[in-house]
């Protein structure tokens, strides 16, 4: 997935996931004062292996890689496998103080709120003690969680005096903020996604008269409605003939069509299904 409105500067090292699913949030600091910007641009390049799917700065946010993409960032294969890297510009010797002050935390907490509804994260910090017992964990961890769980690295940011309690709050301000508020074109990101079409496609709709027919897709249940919608609009058919219509639209249409309350049922639904 690329999130809505994040601008995206495509990274160098980008490796195959063997199922595209995450199941944790990883929180890196770079160990220097780089902007976003740069650091996104040294992705292009850089030939060490190492990549992150998010760069975060004092005022912005700028993504890397696609989220389905594997990341060269925890030095283990099980964090880079399952976890979503995030790498927030400052030193593990920082204050906490210093923190506060140097990061874009609410359009941080907006962009992850997005990946954490999609993913299904839960925004709270995992222990070691359950990384070690279940490596696909829904929860945020740093990359010393990630070394004292699963190995690989020496790295043990982003510090003691990261402020976890201020990201986990603001991620779930931000998660509750948007909770009835799912836009088009995150509605329109989920769509696009290949597992999630293919899905839609497989999944019957789960309500039966009305003119639905048995075993009908939820894909073309959201066509029939949008192809519906658009001909009621205009006067040219009938309610009851509408509901038999099953049209074949793009994703672009179906997500103008969808209200936002169905819209965030559906992708709940979906991505509940897809990371099971």
């Amino acid at each position: 997935m690329k999130v809505p409105g994040v601008p995206f500067v495509q990274g160098r090292n980008a490796y195959d996931d063997r199922d595209g699913r995450k199941f944790g949030i990883a929180i890196h600091a770079t160990d220097n004062t780089a902007s976003a910007e740069a650091e996104s641009v040294y992705a292009t390049r850089r030939t060490d292996g190492v990549s992150s799917h998010f760069y975060v700065d004092a005022d912005s946010v700028v993504q890397s890689l696609d989220t389905t993409a594997r990341a060269g960032h925890a030095g283990s294969s099980t964090g880079n496998e399952n976890a979503i890297a995030v790498e927030i510009s400052g030193r593990s010797s920082s204050s906490r103080q210093w923190w506060l002050e140097n990061v874009a935390w609410d359009r941080l907490a907006e962009v992850l709120a997005v990946v954490c509804r999609y993913y299904d994260i839960a925004p709270r910090r995992a222990t070691v003690a359950e990384m070690k017992a279940t490596p696909q964990v829904r929860a945020f961890y740093g990359h010393n969680d990630m070394r004292l769980a699963w190995g690989g690295t020496t790295h043990t940011d982003p510090g003691t005096n990261f402020p976890w309690d201020h990201l986990l709050t603001k991620v779930e301000q931000a998660l509750n903020q948007s909770e009835d508020d799912m836009t088009p074109a995150e509605f329109l990101a989920i769509l696009r996604d290949p597992a999630v079409a293919a899905e839609m496609k497989r999944l019957p709709w789960q309500y039966t008269g009305g003119g639905i027919p048995a075993g009908t897709s939820t894909l073309s249940v959201l066509n029939s409605t949008y192809e519906g919608v658009q001909n009621l609009q205009s006067g040219n058919i009938s309610a009851e003939v509408v509901r038999g219509v099953l049209a074949t639209l793009t994703p672009e249409a179906i997500a103008a069509a969808i209200p936002p309350d169905l819209a965030k049922k559906v992708a709940d639904e979906l991505a509940r299904r897809l990371v099971a």
